[in-house]
């Protein structure tokens, strides 16, 4: 029995100190057989650490199931965890028994007022009024509740209704009308800069954030706002700094662990990551987000047997631990073991058929192994139980991706941010969509050259706009200043030309892609050419898909093509098949003619198989062949026979905002029936800066000796040079 008139003083969720007298509190029913682990578990919660307190107050149920004293405290564990359902349950269980239990009264009082139940607040702190008068935490409660309905009779503009309900547009219109009227009106100067930022307005959006920043310097969620939407906008390092200062007065904020090795895992700072998230999950270990993050982070760092070994801990410790399973299941998806975590993603949905985190977690888990049809199926499952879970539609929008199908992952993403406004991860992946269907602009300057005395020179600008989510229209065009050296002379020439293509896409997935163009040179007659090509191919929802492309344009590569106008024309069927999740196999088939001085027919084949091994490395092997029917002097590479096999590999580090890229291809080539099998490399690396959101400048330098890029001898002493400076402008 516990007894006396001491004051036992525990820390509430950061919200206040909580006074109880013992005197307040019912007889413990079993003291003699879990007081030990029930007294521990408290002093556990009040030095924060929760997994041991939850570790102690279990022992504490095993050995009494009705050691209400330790029920308490798992529910007030769950509050800190954020998981406000579990510990109403837990807490009303205590009141039921013990009608006068303080500790559980105010428990029910902070889990309400999260809830918005105004009422329940009122009559869980009214009641503990009635038995400790002076309790400060009830008194503090219960001057919030007044304040809270007298500006619920107060504000009449709807705002805060609208914002909960995730309709963003009505609740930045009434916000901002909110802001004409009071400029220093702090949820409505947050709100609107978080709504202004999910519109990619981060000017906007930072200047309303830093405002309200000025008037409350303490304002945390102000603060991490402006740290997210630094992320968004791409200046992480300058983010990853607001968030430092932010743990330098609450080294044990959630929220602000999470986004801090979040930025880390983003900037490929992976070991700093994980041990943010390391310090994260010993505060919270229950926090969802933090977990599903982590194992990322692992799974990027390669370290899934430790994010396994921890989840199979819990699954073994207690199996029907949904939390633990679903857990399992992620670490599992991560570390790429796909039909494992299919299963314990079936376990967990079998216990808790309702719960979205397993049915979209599965479906996420069906496109990672690349089962699209089926990811697609389950993310409909879950939108079909739970028509408003802002995280089944994000499932949806996730398996639509994994397709290829931008326009119909953009309409469920938007959905889902609707239902979940302040979602940052389902923000974040409406963004990257938004990003692949924003306008864009791609100037480039190219100068190659090689061992024939071709030298080349061409300024190209590549555009691309979405009139509607499903259509692209790209409009394309350069000029190439070509000059070739001779033995006795110099040919110089230039080329101008301009394409405008359109791709459609249709549901659920079939890519129509129509375009029309042209070229002149000043050539021999000034040749000029109208240039065409259509295209339909197969959804990418299938393993296995098609493609058939007829194109023709006039070849102007070198200053000899130019000078003497060819036409190429070709149709290619071609084939690609994903037989597991990290690899690919595609190939095509070809007919065409080269026109020249006379036709020349053309026939080519090509077959090409990669994996992925790891984050950052890809190895393969392919094989490619042409020929020609005639020897003609027409400046194009035209053998009577032509073979090349390469095995390919790249690498590719990101560590943001830089990009590296290295591709090496060494090969072997046949020129000619009659020929002697050569040696051949082709190799390419690439440095890239981003210095925005979808914006990157670029450098890349590519070498060949294969006959692939020769445009007339194909002579086993052949070399090509090339350098790129790219810019990728997002709009």
């Amino acid at each position: 029995m516990r007894s006396g008139t001491t004051v036992r003083i525990l820390f509430t969720l950061g919200v206040g100190w909580l006074f109880v007298p013992d005197e307040a509190r019912a007889q413990d029913p079993c003291p003699s057989a879990s007081g030990v682990d029930a007294e521990a578990g408290w002093t556990a919660y009040q030095d924060g650490d929760m997994s041991e307190a939850r570790l102690r107050f279990s022992a504490a149920m095993a050995r009494c199931d009705n050691d209400h004293y330790a029920r308490t405290g798992l529910g007030y564990v769950a509050l800190r965890d954020g998981d406000t359902s579990e510990a109403q349950g837990l807490l009303r269980a205590v009141v039921m028994a013990e009608p006068n239990n303080v500790d559980a009264l105010v428990g029910l009082g902070l889990g309400a007022w999260r809830s918005g139940d105004l009422q329940a607040v009122r009559d869980h702190f009214g009641r503990v009024i009635q038995l400790t008068p002076d309790h400060p935490t009830a008194i503090e409660y219960l001057d919030l509740v007044t304040g809270a309905e007298a500006a619920a009779t107060v504000e009449s503009d709807g705002a805060d209704r609208a914002w909960a309900d995730g309709n963003t547009e009505l609740a930045l219109e009434r916000y901002s009308t909110r802001l004409d009227t009071d400029a220093t009106d702090g949820v409505a100067l947050l709100r609107v800069g978080l709504i202004r930022a999910w519109s990619e307005q981060y000017d906007a959006a930072m200047e309303l954030l830093n405002l309200l920043i000025d008037l409350e310097p303490n304002n945390i969620d102000a603060r991490l706002a402006r740290a997210r939407v630094r992320a968004w906008s791409g200046d992480i390092p300058r983010a990853q700094a607001d968030v430092r200062e932010i743990l330098d007065v609450v080294p044990d904020n959630v929220d602000a662990l999470a986004a801090f090795a979040l930025f880390q895992s983003w900037s490929g700072q992976l070991d700093e990551a994980l041990a943010s998230y390391d310090a994260l999950l010993s505060i919270a270990p229950e926090y969802g987000a933090g977990q599903r993050q982590q194992a990322q982070a692992l799974a990027w760092a390669a370290e899934h047997e430790q994010s396994l070994a921890s989840f199979r801990a819990l699954v073994a410790e207690n199996p029907d631990d949904v939390d633990a399973r679903l857990g399992l299941a992620t670490a599992l998806s991560f570390s790429g073991d796909f039909d494992a975590a299919l299963d314990e993603f079936d376990q967990g949905i079998a216990r808790a058929p309702r719960d979205m985190r397993g049915l979209a977690g599965k479906a996420r888990t069906l496109g990672w192994a690349g089962r699209l049809i089926e990811s697609e199926r389950a993310a409909l499952r879950a939108v079909n139980i739970d028509t408003a879970s802002g995280e089944a539609w994000g499932s949806l929008g996730q398996a639509y991706r994994g397709q290829g199908r931008d326009a119909a992952a953009q309409e469920a993403l938007r959905i889902a941010a609707g239902f979940s406004p302040t979602n940052p991860e389902i923000r974040d992946q409406l963004r990257s969509v938004d990003l692949a269907l924003a306008p864009l602009a791609r100037p480039t300057v190219t100068a190659e050259s090689d061992s024939d005395g071709n030298r080349m020179l061409t300024t190209s600008l590549a555009t691309s706009w979405h009139p509607a989510p499903r259509l692209d229209l790209r409009l394309s065009g350069y000029y190439k200043q070509l000059e070739q050296e001779f033995t006795t002379n110099l040919l110089e020439r230039t080329s101008y030309s301009a394409m405008l293509t359109g791709v459609y896409q249709l549901r659920p997935g079939w890519t129509v892609t129509t375009g029309v163009g042209g070229t002149t040179t000043d050539g021999e007659g000034d040749p000029q050419f109208v240039n065409f090509n259509a295209n339909i191919s197969t959804p990418d929802r299938f393993p296995f898909g098609l493609g058939v492309t007829v194109a023709s344009s006039g070849l102007d590569e070198t200053a000899a093509l130019a000078d003497r106008g060819v036409r190429s024309s070709e149709a290619v069927l071609s084939a690609r098949w994903f037989p597991g999740p990290q690899w690919r196999v595609n190939g095509n088939v070809s007919i065409g003619e080269y026109q020249g001085t006379e036709a020349n027919g053309r026939r080519g084949a090509y077959l090409a198989t990669s994996r992925k091994l790891g984050r950052l490395f890809s190895l393969g092997a392919s094989f490619r062949g042409f020929t020609f029917e005639k020897n003609l002097n027409d400046g194009y590479f035209d053998p009577d026979f032509y073979g090349i096999a390469e095995l390919t590999s790249y690498w590719l580090y990101r560590p943001v905002p830089w990009s590296f890229l290295i591709e090496l291809a060494p090969g072997i080539q046949q020129v000619a029936q009659d020929g002697d099998p050569s040696s051949s490399l082709r190799s390419n690396a690439r440095i890239g800066y981003r210095v925005g959101q979808g914006r990157e400048l670029s450098l890349s330098y590519g070498y060949s000796s294969a006959g692939l890029t020769s445009f007339a001898t194909g002579d086993s002493g052949y070399s090509y040079n090339a350098i790129i400076l790219g810019f990728n402008w997002i709009f």
